[in-house]
This record gives C-alpha cells, sequence and structure tokens, in this order.
C-alpha cells in the first residue's frame, strides 16, 4: 500500500469572531489556501485529483466549500470537491480521507484541509415551521418559488443561531438529554479527572504565552497566507497574523472570570474562541511525489478515529490516540511533538492524564506555540491549522515523530501520527 506523504502546507491567519476577517466570504479564503499550496508544492492545479475540505457550519451562500473553492480558484472544472462534516475533527479528517483516496489507489493527489467563518454563519428558521405554507408564487425579483421555498421577511418564529444550535444538536436530546455547551463534559473532565480552576487558568496562561512568543519568533511566517480585506476608505487592510491571542493574559486576570456554570472551572479565558480561517496541505502518494521531485515536510504514518459517549466526549481522544499509535507501530514516549486541541484547558490536561503523558512532556512536547484556547479555534479549518504548525514546528526542530489529537461534538476523537525522515 502506497504511503502518503505532506507538501504545500499552508493556512490563513486566523481571525477573532467578528473581527479582521468577518467580510471575507469562506470560500475567498479557500482561494488563498488552495493557489499557495499548490505552488509551495511545486504542482499544478490540473496535477490535483481531488479537494476535500472540512466545514461543519456550511450555509446556503457557500454550499459544498471545496468545490466553490477550487472552481472560485480558477482550477480546472473536472477537478471534484468533497466537504465533510465530523465537528472539530473535520479537518484533520479531511486529511485522513485524502490519505485513503490515494492509499486505496483511487488519486495521486489530493489537496485537502478545512474553512470556517465562524463570524458568517448563519441564524435560520428551522424548515417544518414555514415550509408548509410557503412558495406556490412567482416572485418579481427572484421568480418562481416552488411550494415550500421561497423568502420570509416575518419574526415570531425560532430562529436559531447555528452554531449555539448545533452544540444543542451535535446528539440526539431524546437519548442523551440537551447539552446545552460543549463546556458541559468539559466540567464532567474536570471533576472525573480531578483537574483544578487554578491548573485550567495555569494551562490558559501559558498558552497565551507560547502563542505570542511564536508570533513574536516570526514562527508562523512561512506558513501563513496573509489576507487583504478592502475598506470602504482608504488603503486595503493587510492580515498577517492571528488576532486572538491576548498579550495581556495573566493569572490574576484568569483568576477574576466566573465560570460559566455554578461551582464548575471553566470560563471564558480557559476555554477556546469562535474564529474565521483556513488551511490546508497537499498530499500526495510517495511514489507521485518522487517522480514529481516533491520535497515533503513528512509523511503519515498512522490515523484513526474513536467515538465515546457524547455526553463525555474526552475519552475519544486517548481512544483515538492509542489506534492511530498502533497503526504506526508506534508508542507515545517516541512522540518528539504532541498537538492536543485545547477546546477547553480542563479537557486538554484530562486527556494527557488519560494518554499518560508527564509534566515534563507537557512542558516540553505539547501545544509548544499555544493552541486553541490562545490561537483560536475555527472548528472545521483547526484540525488542518494544527496540522501546518506541527509540521513546520517538526522541520526547525528537526523532530521524527508528531502526533496531532482533536475532540469532536458528538463524542469523537481523532489522531493521527506524522513522520519526518
Amino acid at each position: 500500500m502506497e504511503r502518503v506523504v505532506i507538501t504545500g502546507a499552508v493556512r490563513t491567519p486566523i481571525g477573532k469572531y467578528i473581527g479582521g476577517l468577518r467580510d471575507i466570504p469562506g470560500y475567498e479564503l479557500g482561494v488563498l489556501v488552495l493557489n499557495q499550496a499548490v505552488k509551495k508544492a511545486g504542482i499544478e492545479p490540473e496535477q490535483v485529483d481531488e479537494v476535500i475540505m472540512g466545514q461543519s457550519y456550511q450555509n446556503g451562500e457557500s454550499v459544498n466549500i471545496a468545490r466553490v473553492s477550487l472552481l472560485a480558484a480558477g482550477w480546472p472544472v473536472d477537478i471534484p470537491g468533497l466537504t465533510i462534516d465530523r465537528r472539530c475533527c473535520s479537518g484533520l479528517d479531511a486529511i485522513c480521507l485524502g490519505a485513503m483516496k490515494i492509499m486505496s489507489g483511487q488519486a495521486d493527489i489530493v489537496v485537502a484541509g478545512g474553512i470556517e467563518t465562524m463570524s458568517r454563519t448563519e441564524f435560520y428558521i428551522p424548515g417544518e415551521f414555514v415550509k408548509w405554507g410557503m412558495g406556490g408564487v412567482r416572485d418579481p425579483k427572484w421568480g418562481l418559488m416552488p411550494r415550500g421555498h421561497g423568502a420570509l421577511p416575518m419574526w415570531g418564529l425560532p430562529f436559531f443561531d447555528r452554531i449555539q444550535r448545533a452544540r444543542v444538536m451535535s446528539q440526539p436530546v431524546e437519548r442523551f438529554g440537551e447539552l446545552n455547551s460543549m463546556m458541559s463534559w468539559a466540567e464532567t473532565a474536570a471533576t472525573t479527572e480531578g483537574i483544578t480552576r487554578e491548573a485550567a487558568d495555569q494551562w490558559a496562561c501559558l498558552s497565551h504565552q507560547k502563542a505570542l512568543k511564536a508570533i513574536d519568533a516570526g514562527k508562523f511566517t512561512e506558513e501563513i497566507v496573509p489576507v487583504v480585506v478592502p475598506q470602504r476608505k482608504g488603503p486595503p487592510l493587510v492580515i498577517d497574523t492571528d488576532e486572538p491571542p491576548r498579550r495581556n493574559t495573566d493569572m490574576e486576570g484568569l483568576s477574576r472570570l466566573r465560570p460559566v456554570y455554578e461551582n464548575g472551572i471553566c470560563t471564558a479565558g480557559n476555554s477556546s474562541t469562535e474564529n474565521d480561517g483556513a488551511g490546508v496541505v497537499v498530499l500526495l502518494s510517495e511514489s507521485k511525489a518522487e517522480t514529481l521531485g516533491v520535497d515533503p515536510l513528512a509523511c503519515l504514518a498512522g490515523f484513526s478515529v474513536a467515538a465515546s459517549d457524547p455526553t463525555l466526549t474526552y475519552p475519544a481522544v486517548p481512544k483515538s490516540v492509542d489506534k492511530a499509535l498502533g497503526n504506526a507501530g508506534l508508542d507515545i514516549d517516541e512522540m518528539d511533538l504532541i498537538e492536543i486541541q485545547e477546546a477547553f484547558a480542563a479537557q486538554v490536561l484530562a486527556d494527557a492524564k488519560l494518554m499518560g503523558l508527564s509534566g515534563a512532556d507537557l512542558e516540553n512536547k505539547v501545544n509548544v506555540n499555544g493552541s486553541g484556547i490562545s490561537l483560536g479555534h475555527p472548528i472545521a479549518a483547526t484540525g488542518t491549522m494544527r496540522m501546518v504548525s506541527l509540521l513546520y514546528e517538526m522541520k526547525r526542530r528537526n523532530a521524527r515523530y508528531g502526533l496531532e489529537t482533536i475532540c469532536g461534538g458528538g463524542g469523537h476523537g481523532i489522531a493521527a501520527v506524522v513522520e519526518r525522515r
């Protein structure tokens, strides 16, 4: 079976919620990373067999964002595009799915990644409340609206924020009850695994410190594609740096924040943020890379997805790690760098405990340049973005093995092991 190598890894800067990237449609972020990725890889778009993207908050303005992005990028119309949703796991899962296409002989080159513009996520009215009485008319602007379709300039109906509603509906309420946020299972993790508020705040503070240190050292420069944002007046705004990290973050400020839940430990300060951004990598079969003379950043040594009770979720992370390491024939102690996506500090520390990581591992190997609490968490893009940063850090350190793992709504965990030769 063909080994899969990774190259052309790029990402946009991460935008704050309703921040600098809010006016940029998701597919335009896709255009930027797609074109830069193939350029970095030294290949032409027409050599790509397929584009696979994760997006958890798809909307009616850019359906199947993988296909829309590649078309907007001017790529050949005969390149297929596929969009997937495994919540927070999506960006990494797109990479794994692309790898499986290559491993099974269905493709030689796949561009895979994730896009999320949470600032532009829709508000919506559930169809069952409006469709039955709508349509069957010809609108002077929009033309014929078949029954069950149309526009509804009305109020007094359920009007949901897709972001918040998705958290509630990531599992059937009839079976598991209503989770009004992912934070509810992070609190369970804290209680079950003995994670204290102080430990969570310390991790959050360190996350910001590491992210800002990396930014100031220019570590992310090579991997970031700047985004040019037109302005109504004056020259365009060029965003080339991650927006979320806060320079004034300290333990005193974090300790003053009230927990979201009574008697809980999770606060806005030790939890990830909602963000915008995109990232992709180019995947090739090893033989194709050799034929084209492509210099890989790393190869995929193993990957796996696991699941658990969606009211807990966090145990799915160590389960996925064990499976991915088993596929790679490696042990956790052999990992030189580890990315554990920071949905919540409590979740990271609980997962690290279940993974058997030591204090030294947490200090020297895990999230060395920050993660979701500091850099942000553009849901379906995060898995790819963390992989991009991991690959470049491995290159800087001449590290051999890297591990990335993420938890996802609905009780999922995903992990991938990469190897540099």
